[in-house]
């Protein structure tokens, strides 16, 4: 049975399109951060139109290390993580959100991407 509280939880399997680079700190905790690139395929009519999202995603520096995991762009990983909601102010007072996914468990695959980001 599930609880009033609600379920987040996030799976994607992509290709990340930068090198990584630590840049943040939540309660003395490094998250080294990457965007992965998914690809799916649209049926429009008779076509097939190629789609890619680009998504931001934290991973704990400690999850990489205990696992001695090394991530650069262009590998193709496997994430389970939740979606996590910011909101800074800019510098012309708007408020804008950034959506995040934190990772907790990740898998490198030795798959070979189909195109290069």
């Amino acid at each position: 049975m599930l609880s009033n509280s609600g379920i987040n939880k996030v799976l994607l399997l992509g290709q990340i399109t930068n090198d990584p680079f630590i840049n943040s700190y939540v309660k003395d905790q490094s998250y080294v951060s990457v965007t992965l690139v998914t690809n799916e395929h649209i049926k429009r009519g008779d076509d097939n139109v190629e789609h890619n999202e680009y998504h931001k995603i934290k991973i704990p520096e400690k999850l990489l290390s205990q696992d001695r995991l090394q991530l650069q762009a262009g590998q193709v990983i496997f994430i389970e993580g939740k979606i996590h909601t910011s909101a800074v102010i800019d510098n012309d007072n708007i408020k804008r959100y950034n959506l995040e996914v934190i990772v907790n468990k990740l898998e490198v695959l030795n798959l070979v991407a189909a195109h290069a980001y």
